[in-house]
Formats: C-alpha cells, sequence, structure tokens
C-alpha cells in the first residue's frame, strides 16, 4: 500500500516536477527543518511543488508549479510508512487570488511570486510567523560560488523521506546561455517535487534564484532562473514587497 501511495502522488506530479536530477553518484540531501520553506500544493493535494517566503507574504517558486500554488505548507511533518503527512493548521496558508506573476518559458525564464493569505486561524501572515529571506536583486555571480537548495522532492531511496523538507549543497556551473542570459546552472542535488525552491547563496544567505529542470543525472547540471538576470521576474519581486509595505 505505502508503495502505491507514493506512485499516486509521484505520478500527480508528474506535470510540475523534472526529472530525476541526483549530481554524482549518490543522493547527499538531508533532513531539514527551514521554517522559511514551505511544501506547495494545490488544495486537494498535500505536495507538488516547493516555495520560498521574501516577505511578509510574499513567496517565490517556478512558473511550471503554478497549478499547485494553491496551498502553502510549512513545518511539514516527515512522511512515514502510512504515507504523507499534512501540516497543523496554524502552519498552512493559501495563496491570494490578487496576485499571482508567472513565467512558464523553460530554463532562465520559470518563475512564480505569489501572495500567500494570513493564516485561517491565528490571522497572521506566514512571514511574520515562518520568517523569510532575502532576495538579491543585482548581487554579482561567479561560477564555482557555493549554493543551498532546500524543498520537497521525492526520495528514491527512502520512500519514507519522500516529499519530506531535505537540503544539499553545490556549485554554480553554468550562468546564461543562447539567448537566455538568466538561465543557471548548479551542482547541488534535488528531485521531482523540489521545482520552485530557492537557489540561495552560501556567502550571503540570500535568494539569486529559482530551481526548475533537472539534468545532472545525464552528466549534465540541474537547471533554474537567475533573478539579476531578469528583469521581470525582478519587477514582479518589487511589485510584490512594494504592496506588503501598504498592509498592517
Amino acid at each position: 500500500m505505502k508503495s502505491i501511495l507514493f506512485l499516486i502522488v509521484f505520478i500527480s506530479l508528474n506535470s510540475q516536477a523534472s526529472d530525476k536530477s541526483i549530481c554524482g553518484d549518490s543522493d547527499d540531501r538531508t533532513l531539514s527543518n527551514d521554517r522559511k520553506i514551505a511544501r506547495a500544493s494545490s488544495l486537494n493535494r498535500l505536495a507538488g511543488c516547493t516555495v520560498t517566503m521574501i516577505g511578509r507574504s510574499c513567496a517565490v517558486s517556478a512558473g511550471h508549479c503554478v497549478d499547485a500554488l494553491e496551498k502553502a505548507s510549512f513545518n511539514v511533518p516527515d512522511s512515514d510508512e502510512t504515507g504523507l503527512k499534512e501540516s497543523i493548521k496554524e502552519d498552512i496558508y493559501l495563496r491570494s487570488k490578487d496576485y499571482l506573476r508567472y513565467k512558464n518559458n523553460g530554463v532562465g525564464n520559470d518563475w512564480a511570486v505569489i501572495k500567500l493569505l494570513p493564516n485561517k486561524v491565528t490571522g497572521k501572515y506566514p512571514g511574520d510567523v515562518q520568517g523569510y529571506y532575502s532576495v538579491a536583486l543585482e548581487a554579482p555571480i561567479r561560477l564555482g560560488d557555493k549554493v543551498t537548495i532546500t524543498g520537497y522532492g521525492l526520495d528514491q531511496n527512502d520512500p519514507n523521506l519522500s516529499f519530506s523538507q531535505q537540503t544539499n549543497s553545490g556549485s554554480i556551473k553554468k550562468i546564461g546561455r543562447w539567448l537566455k542570459p538568466s538561465a543557471i546552472e548548479h551542482l547541488v542535488d534535488t528531485m521531482g517535487g523540489n521545482s520552485g525552491s530557492s537557489i540561495i547563496s552560501n556567502s550571503t544567505n540570500k535568494i539569486i534564484g529559482i530551481h526548475t529542470h533537472g539534468g545532472c543525472d545525464s552528466k549534465g547540471s540541474n537547471q533554474g532562473t537567475l533573478i539579476s538576470k531578469n528583469k521581470v521576474f525582478k519587477d514582479a519581486i518589487k511589485s510584490c514587497l512594494d504592496w506588503e509595505r501598504t498592509i498592517e
């Protein structure tokens, strides 16, 4: 029954998650508990993608995850032999319908900015309770820089850990590609469900990009969208954060 359950969940993620993408001979992700990073899903599911808070209500993810950006669950209990676990009601936040900006145009232009509503029980915004990361809108990025990615991906080695929060660090392999200066390639282990995870600079602890696509399993690299080189993405982030200054 357990195997069937995770197979059903994995199939349901197929439209959002990239192919497996472990960079090396083994999956080096470890369990983590970053309160600023949530598991994203549609209202009737428990998993799908990953979102990260960048303000009191503003969060970032991947554009191809748009169907899974209805609900953000923080402090998710680890999965076990009975399947995926749901967060407590106080840690679940729904997306506001008045702000959704996204692009789903492949590596380098795949991103989303959303607003989350106050929690139905506490009446508080997620960023006020869970915290949030700063975004590096203009920071210089260099090849070889170390980055960390945390998210809620599949785990083929231990199904009990699937779609629990795990983290891994690695280096930036490439910045930009033909006609896509905002493409970024990295060597951090991810799996399906990690889509939308923030790429965080180890040196500044700020978000520099969004992980969107796999590729390491074919001796390539995992890929995403670099914020500093994508003007429309930056403008969407600024717009959301500017709006936050008007709320009490």
